[in-house]
């Protein structure tokens, strides 16, 4: 009889997990639909933006000299490749990134480390450059 209270809970925490590993796929999945989505929107609004010769709404936002655009890793992501697809032939440093994106250079040096692979580092020291991957 004491068995299958073993098995039963057993069961429980297997489903529980599997349900936790499901959720955690869907939030995934969900996430890098976001991430292709605003990579989309921003593609769309420099089309705008160099059609129209006007900085988008985003641009705008992001220029107030009162602060830093607050922005999330998979923005900065879309925001630093499209950086460097455009302009980054030559290579640009964490402080020519920011100030291309009006984001704190430590943010970008931030993110630099967090996704080490995203961007090929060539340097080291005030000399380091930094070039699509």
């Amino acid at each position: 009889m004491h068995m299958p209270a073993a098995s039963t809970t057993e069961e429980i925490a297997r489903l529980t997990k599997r349900l936790e590993q499901l959720q955690e796929s869907a939030e995934n999945e969900l996430r890098q639909k976001l991430k292709e989505a605003r990579a989309v929107v921003t593609d769309l609004e420099m089309q705008l933006s160099s059609i129209t010769g006007r900085p988008s709404a985003t641009m705008i936002k992001a220029a107030d000299p009162k602060r830093w655009a607050p922005i999330t890793d998979e923005q900065l992501e879309v925001m630093i490749l499209f950086l460097f697809q455009k302009e980054g032939q030559d290579g640009m440093n964490a402080k020519t990134i920011g100030e291309r994106l009006n984001q704190n250079p430590l943010r970008i040096r931030q993110w630099i480390k967090k996704y080490p692979t995203l961007l090929r580092r060539v340097g080291s020291g005030p000399g380091t450059k930094f070039f699509a991957a």
